[in-house]
């Protein structure tokens, strides 16, 4: 999509939703007033007014620096330093797929292609060979994204020398206007974005313009999704691209934004050395018309079939966008809607926990698009064929609200879960991260609202939030509801629904019919595992000074591994491991811990799932338990403050899961939906089938049928782990901005005051044996996608990764064959959009490894591409690596890892196995070096080891209509 639509959702048990662009509604169109500017308290400068806050009075962040040129490029600075030495730069044109003509479909995003590809003074296919010589990954680092009405363009840079910020600067100036657009280049791109479009080309897409042009019928919106049209792509000249460049490509149309580790002074004076000069070129283009909704039209209905669809519904109703200024009243306004929208997501998420729902999950959203419409939407995952059911009750929850109202304990507990989300803003005020700031900052180009401090935030809550009762909440939402257009009832099925379209909207209808009663009122309990007994003794306590980690076990044999950081400001991780995971399923009994990653939804004995939402209102806190390979348990993000409930919380899953027969009944209901697309694109039936392969038919690796996982059940699952969670060792991984003793204590307090535990974790020996496939023959797995889309890959047999030389040396050369490969199947062959190649050693399985090479391509392609994959395998045997191919590689993998030790999540699975994994630390200590230290010949001779031909392992998968 794109920032100009702005959606403001709220969603429970996000996992297994997938929202989709739609809305709710009844009553008729009336006129809403323009509210009027309040009095100012911002600076009247050029740069207050470009930025549409000079007449607001919310005071703007006085850190960043606001400017705008004479030519009309407006910019934003802000000093940042998380993460610490590095910058973020985005540029933003506002144009997008809207200005394209009808022989445009495509061009605006095909000129964001041609930005790559050659300026005046970056020769085509260097921009990106540059940017990795100075560190930057292309994709990870250097990207960029085309909307319906703006085009970004993104730079991560990996420090903030002065060299490289010139370099980002130069390179964002020679995108605003030296932009060659050379034909032959063009035509040399048109394979590239349809391989791009190809792979866009699912069931999920086809189903969102079908909803978006049904919703917005007299829109150009379902006829401009960005990827454009085959025609238009194979077709256009390089002189129609140029038309979108020369006419939207301009100053007064271009946002820069960069948030880092700078002096905002020193580089607003590059900025304007920079690009006071640029002009636009030729007349400019005109805002582009877009069209309109019928705020007049009856009720309609829709639907969209596809075997691999959720079974969904949405019911959208719209009323015209009106402008506001970003004022105080107008915050207030929104935070007392904001509540009442959150509260239906929240009963429907309630009712979706019910055994007997026919829904999985359910939502309200709204959506401001593109300064045209007001849009609002109630939605449901529904169970396979329960559609009726789904739409129902979605229709008669927002009827509900309306009608009643909502109850004290409903506001009461939306506000609770604002105000520490607002409380955890604040602590973290210092450590935003920058990535997060730019994108605030490139939305706020479009002066929709002001950028502030979270301490404004908080305060406007706090001054608000008094005034919010049941009632007011009530008033505001039923106001938010008021004047929309007449419903417009939208079904996703895997089976043509009978009786049409027709029988969908005599269901809304039917439905609108049914009286609804007031909600009930319901009563929160207090958290019922408090005390876990006397806390445990410590009785060893030591450091690894060099990376700072402090290991402690109490008496119970419970390990604590400790590392505090000031990465986040009050953010901390707590990691649970407890003895046993997926290594206790056996090949004879495959699926005997597979709903333990599940087990979370079986709430605790004493709560519910739904219990604990209620219960855990207001804190920051989440029911983070499942499984991995050789483990039991999980991690959560929580802060100083609730870091204690965290440990009783998880302490609780360990010492009373509750297996309820509502969790297992939501599983059910998930698992027809996902299985239905496990054949559905290429990667999906590489995802269902590849595991299998490549552990040689090992039945655990294997995807069950689905059929043998909806029988599984709790009971089978409570005897298969009881043990582990009774008497399994224990070993706990705290990181970021805590006060160790705190940890410590809260841990002695839950973990530390178990029964014994076993000491050590059983290496299960027998279990973790993984074998290769012996049979390399090819394989082909299909799927039932459109005709053309096939996907290839090819596995050579590697090792584990206990070797950290060699693994990390595997890395490399897994960068430099994806270098490669890139260069031939995109930029040569123009074959494929996104090519691959990766190195994947395992941990846990001694001595079974493989190195990867994949891409996604036309059917017709699949020949030309296993050869380019063959022939750059031996490329790497036949010689070494060129220093300038190595030095592309290396770079960007040594910034990648130097930044990654700034974040708290890196170092998390260290210290979570400080005590257990003693010798994977030295990963942490050496990797660098070793990445850093790999030779050509090195490299050479592991490509000589092991992408060796006769050992490679093919696997592809294609359409059953191909060839048809």
């Amino acid at each position: 999509m794109t920032s100009s639509f702005v959606r403001r959702a709220s969603t429970a048990l996000s996992p297994l939703v997938l929202l989709a662009v739609s809305a709710p509604a009844a009553l008729a169109w009336q006129p809403v007033a323009t509210v009027p500017a309040p009095a100012a308290v911002n600076p009247q400068t050029d740069a207050a007014k470009a930025w549409n806050f000079a007449a607001s009075d919310v005071p703007v962040d006085p850190n960043i620096v606001f400017g705008v040129l004479p030519n009309g490029m407006k910019y934003a600075l802000l000093k940042n330093s998380t993460p610490k030495d590095s910058v973020v730069l985005r540029m933003r044109f506002d144009v997008g797929s809207f200005a394209e003509a009808d022989d445009q479909r495509g061009l605006a995003h095909f000129l964001e292609h041609m930005v790559f590809n050659g300026s005046t003074n970056v020769p085509e296919g260097e921009m990106v060979k540059l940017l990795e010589r100075k560190g930057l990954a292309f994709g990870a680092d250097t990207n960029a994204v085309t909307g319906f009405d703006d085009t970004v363009y993104k730079l991560d840079l990996p420090n903030a020398t002065d060299d490289l910020i010139d370099t980002g600067l130069m390179l964002m100036r020679e995108t605003a206007s030296e932009v060659t657009i050379d034909p032959a280049a063009v035509d040399r791109e048109r394979g590239i974005i349809l391989s791009e479009r190809r792979a866009r080309d699912t069931y999920q897409l086809r189903s969102l313009i079908d909803q978006l042009g049904f919703q917005m019928e007299g829109m150009r919106v379902a006829s401009r999704i960005p990827v454009g049209t085959e025609e238009v792509i194979r077709t256009a000249p390089a002189a129609r691209i140029r038309d979108i460049y020369d006419r939207y490509y301009r100053p007064e149309r271009a946002t820069l934004v960069m948030v880092g580790d700078f002096d905002p002074a020193a580089v607003e004076a590059k900025i304007k050395a920079r690009f006071s000069d640029w002009k636009g070129r030729g007349p400019a283009g005109p805002d582009p018309d877009i069209g309109t909704v019928d705020y007049k039209r009856p009720s309609a209905a829709d639907d969209f079939v596809d075997p691999a669809i959720q079974d969904a519904v949405t019911v959208t109703a719209f009323k015209p966008w009106v402008q506001e200024p970003d004022t105080k009243a107008k915050r207030a306004k929104n935070l007392a809607e904001e509540v009442g929208e959150a509260i239906v997501s929240r009963r429907l998420a309630k009712i979706a926990l019910n055994e007997d729902s026919p829904i999985l999950a359910g939502y309200f959203s709204e959506a401001a698009g593109w300064k045209v419409f007001d849009q609002v939407t109630v939605g449901a995952v529904a169970k396979e064929g329960a559609w009726k059911e789904a739409l129902a009750l979605v229709e008669q929850e927002l009827r509900r609200a309306v009608e009643h109202g909502f109850t004290q304990a409903e506001v009461d507990e939306q506000l609770a879960i604002r105000r520490t989300a607002l409380k955890n803003a604040v602590a973290g005020v210092t450590t935003r991260r920058s990535e997060t700031m730019a994108d605030v900052l490139l939305s706020a180009a479009e002066g929709d609202f002001v950028v502030v401090r979270p301490e404004t935030t908080q305060a406007l809550f706090d001054a608000t939030a008094p005034s919010l009762d049941a009632a007011a909440v009530s008033a505001a939402f039923r106001k938010r509801v008021e004047g929309l257009s007449a419903p417009l009832a939208h079904v996703t099925s895997k089976k043509p629904i009978e009786g049409g379209t027709p029988a969908i909207l005599a269901e809304l209808r039917a439905s609108q019919q049914v009286a609804v009663a007031a909600p009930a009122e319901s009563a929160s309990s207090a958290f019922a595992y408090d005390d876990f007994g006397t806390p445990g003794k410590v009785v060893a306590d030591d450091r690894i000074d060099d990376l700072g980690i402090r290991r402690v076990r109490f008496a119970n044999n419970v390990m604590l591994n400790i590392k505090k950081t000031d990465f986040q400001k009050d953010k901390v991780y707590l990691s649970l491991r407890v003895d046993g995971g997926e290594l206790l399923a056996t090949k004879d009994d495959p699926t005997k811990v597979a709903l333990a990653g599940s087990i979370s939804l079986g709430g605790l004995e004493a709560h519910s799932v739904d219990e604990l939402r209620t219960i855990l209102a207001g804190k920051t806190v989440s029911p983070a338990f499942g499984s991995d390979t050789d483990a039991f348990g999980g991690s959560a993000l929580t802060s100083p403050d609730d870091f204690a409930l965290q440990a009783k919380l998880m302490a609780a899953f360990v010492t009373h899961p509750g297996y309820r027969a509502d969790g297992l009944a939501l599983i059910r209901r998930f698992l027809p939906q996902q299985y239905a697309a496990n054949d559905a694109t290429p990667s999906a039936v590489i995802a269902r089938d590849a595991g299998g392969i490549l552990a040689n038919d090992d039945p655990r690796e294997v995807t069950p049928p689905l059929a043998k996982v909806m029988a599984l059940d709790w009971a089978g699952l409570k005897a298969a782990m009881g043990d582990s969670l009774a008497h399994g060792a224990i070993e706990i991984g705290v990181v970021g901005d805590i006060d160790e003793q705190a940890a410590i204590d809260a841990i002695a307090a839950t973990f530390g005051a178990l029964p014994e535990r076993r000491a050590a974790f059983d290496p299960r020996t027998d279990a973790r044996v993984r074998q290769y496939p012996a049979d390399l023959s090819e394989r082909t797995l299909v799927h039932k996608g459109p005709a053309e889309q096939a996907e290839l890959r090819v596995y050579w047999p590697a090792r584990d990764d206990s070797d950290l030389a060699e693994a990390m040396q595997l890395n490399l050369l897994s960068r430099v064959m994806q270098l490669k490969l890139t260069e031939e199947l995109r930029e040569k062959l123009g074959e494929s959009y996104s090519p691959g190649a990766a190195a994947s050693l395992s941990s846990d399985y001694p001595g079974y490894g493989f190195l990867l090479a994949a891409s996604n391509i036309d059917y017709k392609d699949l020949a030309t591409t296993r050869a380019a994959i063959f022939g750059i395998a031996k490329e790497l045997r036949d010689a070494p690596v060129d220093a300038d191919l190595l030095d592309r590689a290396r770079r960007p993998l040594v910034e990648a890892m130097t930044k990654a030790r700034r974040e708290n999540a890196y170092w998390l699975p260290y210290v979570t196995e400080a005590a257990t994994h003693t010798a994977r630390l030295d990963r942490s200590r050496g990797g660098i070096a070793e990445v850093a230290a790999a030779t050509p010949a090195q490299l050479q001779a592991l490509a000589r080891r092991y992408l060796v031909d006769d050992k490679a392992l093919v696997i592809k998968a294609v359409s059953d209509k191909a060839g048809k």
